[in-house]
């Protein structure tokens, strides 16, 4: 299986090869009436295809589609297609994605229930899912393919390989050049899995039961399909590399080279100043070396395709420098060493290493040592004549050290005489293996687990100034840190202050900010109303949580304690509705399908869309608001429709509306 050269005109594949050799082109045609794209999905039908201003959100290399009626007379739909389309739906550059797509719907069956489905790709096990009026459904849908853009290969890992197409020993035969007319119901071949399985069959308990596709009480099948596919007449060409190479006035040399057709093509590359040349090739690789006779390089050259393609597949490339690099980290002086040369050694090239956290920097032609402790796995050289080179950083030099030890041994401490008092140097870091506490100076106390984390003793019966000194040993050399305790002989319980209530965003990272008056050892936060968060520092002076993604209000208690005693605070922070978009609102009345889209400013809302001008309407569905704030509702067939307001209305769980959309109603 392969996938052909890109599209210039679309930013498509030109075509998807299966495993017998078959090949079918994308068809964007809305006049071909073998094709599913019409004039209706075009932005502006009158006008022809051009991308992106009037370009379909979607075209098929391949489809095949069967349908059937289960005892209960529900629909039962089986879609298997080779699709392209956009990430957001929208024509535009960039964000091309080809998928395989296997879709499997069934309404009208027994809830709970094991069914199994036969289809030319496969056989399937399905429990039916209740649907909430009593009876049970399958809606399946399988999508494989590059759906973030690009990566066009990665639909062949989908299952709509090798191509259906019609049954060539049954009459009609299919138009010519196509693999089968989609208007005509028709038996198929292509099965992997044998001619047996070019069918599309369920059997389940029942199902059968009044249906008119009925094989026995418990199965129904059909053997027609609606298939659509153009088989491609295009080779195409892709051009992986046009460099020049230059040292004099005279010119040099422009080196091409392009992929195609494993079968033997005939490539030419054309420009201003040139003089017109076939590829050499095999395999599909194909290049070629032509010399300029002049000052500077043509600005474009023009590869085209001269074999069979009609029209002509045609490139049209900038020819730019080849650059040669290396990049070395020395991991002794923790210097990056970079050289590079251009092929065009008659003009001022300037060669610069792209930003990688310092800085965009010129090469010198003795070469850039940059001293860096962030070294990148690859560097980017950019020339002034067009050319660019990804260069892997090669490393020498010694390891870096192991993880040193480091001691804390708290926070200073305010106590009052005879109280009991604690020591904690947990705050330590590095691969620790032994504590150790002594009294540096002060009145003399007994240190209890001195030789643990978290010694304690008795202050004296006197005012003192307290300094003890906490050693941790691990690997390298052992570090130490002192910690001073202040006796004093009374003092007033600390005022918290836990600061003002606040209206915040949903989902916001936020703060709890809290202060004291008076002498203080310790702040604690607690929630004491409202869905429950992760505090993050609470037991700090500023305490950090996201808040809930709903319309709410919490409540935060801050304790401060100190030498004389303790206070409370309370704060109440409030949310913010979020707020809605909608970004697509479509009804199309050939598939009874549903294309709603939006965005909430704050993700993980549950959306609510309803049918008509008000929220009292008919619910239709819930979807949750993706981490980007995206959701999305794409469904057909459905049993719901527009009401005459030809609107919807949305409702989110964070507490936005909107109310009224106009709903784009079409075939």
């Amino acid at each position: 299986m392969k996938v052909g050269p890109i599209n210039t005109l679309n930013g498509f594949p030109i075509w998807y090869e299966d495993q017998n050799g078959l090949r079918l082109m994308l068809n964007t045609d809305q006049n071909d009436r073998f094709n599913l794209v019409t004039p209706a999905d075009l932005p502006n039908p009158s006008l022809p295809v051009s991308f992106p201003e009037n370009f379909p959100s979607e075209a098929f290399y391949f489809t095949a589609e069967a349908e059937m009626e289960t005892g209960t007379g529900e629909r039962a739909r089986l879609v298997l297609a080779l699709e392209a389309a956009f990430v957001n739906e929208v024509p535009r550059d960039g964000e091309q994605i080809v998928f395989g797509r296997v879709r499997i719907r069934v309404d009208g069956l027994q809830p709970n229930v094991e069914y199994v489905v036969t289809h030319p790709y496969g056989i399937d096990t399905f429990i039916s899912v209740p649907d909430g009026d009593g009876a049970g459904e399958i809606d399946f849908t399988e999508d494989i393919g590059g759906l973030n853009g690009g990566n066009f290969e990665l639909a062949l890992n989908s299952r709509v390989f090798p191509f259906l197409r019609w049954d060539q020993n049954v009459a009609p035969l299919a138009p010519q050049g196509y693999i089968g007319d989609p208007n005509i119901l028709h038996s198929i071949t292509g099965s992997p899995f044998g001619e047996q399985q070019n069918v599309f069959r369920i059997e389940g308990p029942g199902i059968g039961i009044g249906s008119p596709d009925r094989v026995t009480d418990n199965r129904i099948e059909t053997r027609l399909f609606s298939v659509s596919g153009k088989i491609s007449t295009l080779s195409g060409v892709d051009v992986s590399r046009i460099t020049y190479s230059q040292n004099d006035f005279a010119g040099g040399f422009i080196d091409v080279f392009a992929t195609s057709d494993t079968i033997l093509q005939e490539i030419e590359v054309a420009g201003f100043g040139l003089n017109s040349t076939l590829l050499q090739g095999e395999n599909g690789n194909y290049f070629a070396r032509i010399e300029f006779l002049s000052e500077n390089p043509p600005s474009t050259v023009i590869i085209t395709n001269l074999s069979d393609d009609n029209p002509a597949s045609i490139k049209e490339a900038a020819p730019v420098d080849f650059i040669t690099a290396t990049a070395d980290y020395n991991n002794d002086s923790k210097t990056l060493s970079i050289t590079a040369t251009s092929s065009d050694e008659f003009h001022l090239v300037e060669l610069r290493v792209a930003d990688f956290g310092e800085g965009e920097l010129a090469i010198p032609a003795s070469g850039l040592t940059i001293a860096t402790l962030g070294v990148p796995a690859a560097i980017t050289i950019l020339s002034s004549a067009g050319g660019s080179r990804i260069v892997p950083v090669t490393v020498n030099g010694i390891n870096n050290p192991p993880v040193a030890v480091t001691a804390n041994a708290g926070t200073d401490q305010t106590v009052i005489i005879n109280t009991q008092v604690s020591l904690n140097g947990t705050a330590s870091t590095g691969p620790i293996t032994g504590y150790q506490w002594s009294q540096v100076s002060g009145t003399a106390v007994t240190l209890s687990g001195a030789n643990t984390a978290t010694p304690s003793f008795t202050a004296p019966n006197e005012i003192a100034t307290l300094i003890f000194e906490l050693t941790v040993e691990g690997e390298g050399e052992p570090s130490s840190d002192t910690v001073t305790v202040e006796v004093i002989e009374s003092a007033a319980a600390p005022v918290a202050n836990a600061g003002p209530n606040q209206i915040v965003q949903q989902g916001a990272v936020l703060s709890l900010v809290g202060s004291a008056t008076g002498l203080v050892s310790s702040y604690l936060w607690e929630q004491i109303s409202g869905p429950a968060v992760q505090l993050s520092g609470a037991n700090t002076q500023v305490a950090t949580f996201t808040f809930p993604h709903q319309a709410t209000s919490l409540t935060f208690r801050l304790t401060v304690t100190g030498p004389g005693g303790s206070s409370i605070d309370e704060v109440q922070l409030s949310s913010l509705p979020d707020i809605l978009s909608v970004t697509r609102a479509e009804f199309r009345t050939r598939d009874s399908e549903w294309r709603i889209s939006g965005t909430s400013d704050v993700p993980g809302s549950l959306i609510t869309i309803i049918i008509g001008n008000t929220l009292s309407g008919t619910v239709l569905t819930q979807v949750i608001a993706d981490a980007l704030g995206q959701w999305e509702y794409r469904v057909e067939p459905s049993d719901a429709a527009p009401n005459a307001t030809r609107a919807i209305s949305i409702q989110s769980s964070s507490g936005g509306t909107l109310i009224n959309v106009p709903l784009n109603v079409r075939n």
